[in-house]
C-alpha cells in the first residue's frame, strides 16, 4: 500500500477517534509551501480536542529531539479561534530566536483578547530580551518589546497574570526601570505577585535584593518560600545556606529540589557538606541525580571535592601517596 498524503493524513484527525501517529508527527516538520497549504486548508476542520492532542504532542516532541522544526504549524496555531491553541502555538515557538517569531509574539502580547494567551507571550519574550542583554541580537530590536513590558508593569488596569509574566521576561534587563517594577510587586498584596518580585529578583542577578530574598526564605506561603529558594541560589546568597540546608527536610518536594539546586549554584564547603549528608539519607532515584548534579556544579567553585566528601585523615587520602600525584603543567607538556 502506498504512504498517505499528507491531505490525507491530515483529514483523518477529523475523526476525534485517530490517533496521531510518530509519522504524522515528524511529517509536519519543515513543512514546503504545498503542505502549509494543505495544513492551514484543513485545520479548522479538526475537532478542537484533536488540535489540541496534535499541538501537545508536537511541544514534547519539539522538547525531545532538536532535528525537527514546527514553525509553520505553530504559525498556523497562533491564529486559531481557540485561546487555548494559541497559547500552544506560543510555546511552541519556544526556541525561535528570529525577528519575526519576536514581532508576531510581541503583537499577541498587545493585541490579542486572551488575557492567558497574553501572559504566555510575555513569558515568551523573556528569552528575546536576554539576547538583547548578552548582544546576541540587537538591543535596538528588543527596546520596544521592553517598552511595552514596561508599560504593562506601570498599568493600573492590566491582568496580574500579564504583569506577572511582563514582570519577569523584564528582570533580564537592565533598564533603569525594573528596581521600581520589582519593588512594586513585592508589596502588592497578590501572593503570585509577590513570587513573581521574588523570581525577577533572582533573575535579575543584582545582589541588592539579598536582603528581601534572605526575608522570604522564611515565608509562611509555601510560593514564596520556593521562589526565594531559587533565588538566593541564582544571586549565590551564601548567607542562605544554612536555611536552605535547613529547608531540605521540607515536605514540599519542589522546595527540597529547588534548595539541592540552589546549594549547588551557592557552593563553598558548608553548603557542600549539606548536599553530602542529604545525600547519605535514603533518597528516592530522583533527588539522588539532583544531589549528584549539585554536587557536580559546587566543586566547580570548591576545588577538589574530595576535600570535603572525605576527611583528611580518611583512608582515601591516606592512600594518596603526593609525589606519586601527576603534575598538571607535565601533562600538557
Amino acid at each position: 500500500m502506498a504512504d498517505k498524503t499528507l491531505y490525507e493524513q491530515f483529514k483523518e484527525l477529523a475523526s476525534e477517534q485517530t490517533i496521531l501517529r510518530a509519522s504524522l508527527i515528524y511529517r509536519l516538520s519543515d513543512l514546503n509551501p504545498n503542505d502549509v497549504n494543505v495544513v492551514r486548508d484543513l485545520w479548522h476542520s479538526i475537532p478542537l480536542t484533536q488540535r489540541s492532542k496534535l499541538m501537545q504532542r508536537l511541544i514534547e516532541t519539539s522538547e525531545h529531539s532538536f532535528d525537527v522544526n514546527y514553525r509553520e504549524v505553530a504559525t498556523i496555531a497562533t491564529t486559531d479561534p481557540d485561546p487555548g491553541i494559541r497559547e500552544q502555538g506560543i510555546n511552541l515557538l519556544w526556541e525561535m530566536m528570529d525577528q519575526s517569531t519576536m514581532d508576531m509574539i510581541h503583537k499577541m502580547l498587545i493585541s490579542d483578547s486572551s488575557n492567558d494567551v497574553r501572559a504566555a507571550a510575555a513569558a515568551a519574550l523573556g528569552r528575546f530580551v536576554l539576547a538583547g542583554e548578552l548582544e546576541e541580537i540587537a538591543p535596538s530590536l528588543v527596546s520596544t518589546i521592553e517598552d511595552t513590558l514596561i508599560a504593562i508593569g506601570l498599568s493600573t488596569g492590566e491582568a496580574l497574570s500579564v504583569q506577572s509574566r511582563a514582570l519577569e521576561s523584564l528582570a533580564y534587563s537592565g533598564r533603569p526601570e525594573l528596581s521600581s517594577l520589582i519593588q512594586k510587586a513585592y508589596g502588592h498584596q497578590n501572593v503570585k505577585m509577590r513570587a513573581s518580585a521574588i523570581f525577577a529578583m533572582g533573575r535579575s542577578a543584582d545582589e541588592s535584593w539579598a536582603v528581601e530574598v534572605l526575608r522570604e526564605l522564611g515565608s509562611d506561603e509555601p510560593e514564596l518560600r520556593y521562589e526565594a529558594a531559587r533565588a538566593a541560589g541564582e544571586l549565590c546568597l551564601t548567607k542562605a545556606v544554612d536555611t536552605l540546608a535547613k529547608m531540605l527536610a521540607e515536605t514540599d518536594r519542589e522546595i527540597v529540589e529547588t534548595a539541592i539546586w540552589s546549594l549547588g549554584e551557592i557552593g563553598g564547603p558548608d553548603a557542600i557538606l549539606a548536599l553530602v549528608e542529604f545525600g547519605d539519607s535514603d533518597l528516592d532515584e530522583g533527588l539522588a541525580d539532583l544531589i549528584e548534579d549539585a554536587l557536580s556544579t559546587a566543586s566547580l567553585s570548591a576545588g577538589d571535592i574530595a576535600t570535603y566528601l572525605f576527611p583528611k585523615d580518611s583512608e582515601f587520602h591516606e592512600d594518596i601517596d603526593p609525589e606519586d600525584e601527576t603534575d598538571d603543567d607535565e601533562t600538557l607538556h
